[in-house]
């Protein structure tokens, strides 16, 4: 018997180098697919990170926004407190120049009553005092004006009159003590 192969007439003949290029053309894809993939892959790694530095972006925005509106705050508040010390102040300012003329009148008093010193007035104008009054003795407007300054009361250089007695045949003498109240100096 003789046996004929007809089917190696359809068969194709296989030449070695098509194995190697259907090999580099597997390759070929598979390395393309692989940098698809990591193309993709640190795409979305890097939109990842964008993302979250967006976020930050907006969280320290925000942090920003309440800051200044701390800030604003708190100058507000520093204008409010130099306002309150400035009324306060003034309201103290106000109060020492109201006690003022009661201490004077105050240190007046005790510095005479231990003197031969009367006094006929005692006037305030403006920020000049005037004390006019008698004295039986020189020496006691002496002691009476180192008491006054002792006690604060007179602060300036005080002006001094000894003003004669129109009948000029008493023993009493007539002064007039004048001077300028600073008022920064006495609290």
């Amino acid at each position: 018997m003789i046996e004929i192969n007809l089917a190696r007439s359809f068969q194709r003949q296989v030449n070695p180098h098509e194995y190697s290029r259907l090999f580099c053309w597997l390759v070929g894809v598979v390395v393309s697919m692989g940098f698809g993939v990591a193309s993709w892959w640190w795409t979305q790694s890097l939109q990842g990170q964008i993302d979250a530095l967006f976020q930050e972006k907006i969280v320290k925005i925000q942090d920003l926004v309440q800051i200044k509106e701390s800030l604003n705050k708190l100058q507000r508040f520093n204008e409010e407190k130099v306002l309150l010390v400035t009324s306060i102040e003034q309201l103290r300012d106000q109060a020492r120049e109201k006690s003022w003329p009661v201490k004077m009148l105050d240190g007046v008093s005790r510095n005479v009553e231990k003197l031969d010193i009367w006094l006929e007035r005692v006037q305030l104008e403006s920020r000049v005092v005037e004390l006019r009054g008698q004295s039986l003795a020189l020496e006691d407007i002496g002691i009476f004006m180192e008491g006054l300054e002792n006690d604060g009361i007179i602060v300036s250089l005080p002006v001094v009159e000894i003003l004669d007695h129109p009948g000029g045949e008493s023993d009493v003498f007539s002064f007039l003590i004048r001077f300028v109240w600073d008022q920064q100096v006495t609290t």
